[in-house]
């Protein structure tokens, strides 16, 4: 598949775009903080044949948050998941349609948050924890990725792979917060000890947890404005799954 551009892209997948823009319920808070965040949705786990999340254990799965929010909506729910699958085979197996798609759509959202005066953000993994330099294209020899196409667009994620950590100090542009799966506590509390935030879901979130000053982390979705040591709470958001009382992941 050759990339042309947006109209032809949409017509050949049938899909109406690849990332969203302040668009659910997490990201339209941006808008209060005259903030565009340019964020994309895969199939998580294994669901499109692609592993996108190497560090998932059963719990973080089970209670996944693509099974949250608009997807729990059952007259979207099977469009929504088909077109997620097709993002993520799109990804894995037309890499260079994929990301002139996007860096098509990140060029356009950019251009109309500096009209409007905004900030401009990119959150590559919302159900997915892939490396952004996976998101790259091919320029002659040479593999250009998207944070290196983009040196003065802020990106950010949240992941539970550490050594991907050493990315924000090769990339300037790039914010990480680590995220605790229930069964990473040394690699949390190693986070902590380089001043790396760390996103705890909570039942109740709690004014302190681990000696740390917890922060709403649902006020907005733009990690990269907190500060580093502190923890990042988020409140656990009902899916289908009923949540169990033995589950680490989410602290009860």
């Amino acid at each position: 598949m050759i990339y042309t551009n947006k109209a032809q892209a949409k017509k050949l997948t049938g899909l109406n775009y690849l990332g969203s823009v302040n668009m659910t319920t997490k990201h339209k808070k941006a808008t209060d903080y005259n903030e565009l965040t340019y964020s994309l949705y895969l199939a998580p786990a294994k669901q499109s044949g692609y592993e996108v999340c190497p560090k998932r254990n059963t719990e973080c799965t089970a209670l996944c948050l693509n099974e949250s929010g608009m997807n729990r909506m059952s007259m979207r729910d099977e469009a929504i998941n088909k077109s997620r699958v097709l993002k993520t085979k799109l990804f894995f197996e037309e890499r260079e349609f994929f990301m002139r798609w996007m860096i098509d759509e990140i060029i356009t959202t950019k251009m109309k948050a500096d009209k409007l005066g905004y900030k401009f953000s990119v959150r590559l993994n919302n159900t997915s924890d892939i490396s952004p330099e996976m998101f790259y294209i091919k320029k002659g020899l040479k593999s250009i990725n998207i944070l290196q196409l983009f040196p003065n667009v802020q990106f950010y994620d949240y992941t539970k792979v550490y050594s991907r950590i050493e990315l924000t100090k090769k990339y300037k542009n790039y914010d990480l917060t680590f995220s605790y799966s229930g069964y990473n506590i040394d690699e949390c509390m190693k986070a902590i000890k380089n001043k790396i935030r760390v996103a705890v879901v909570f039942k109740k979130v709690p004014a302190k947890f681990w000696g740390l000053k917890v922060i709403d982390g649902d006020a907005y979705d733009m990690r990269y404005h907190d500060r580093k040591n502190v923890i990042v709470g988020l409140k656990f958001k009902t899916v289908r799954k009923k949540l169990d009382s033995k589950i680490k992941f989410v602290i009860q």
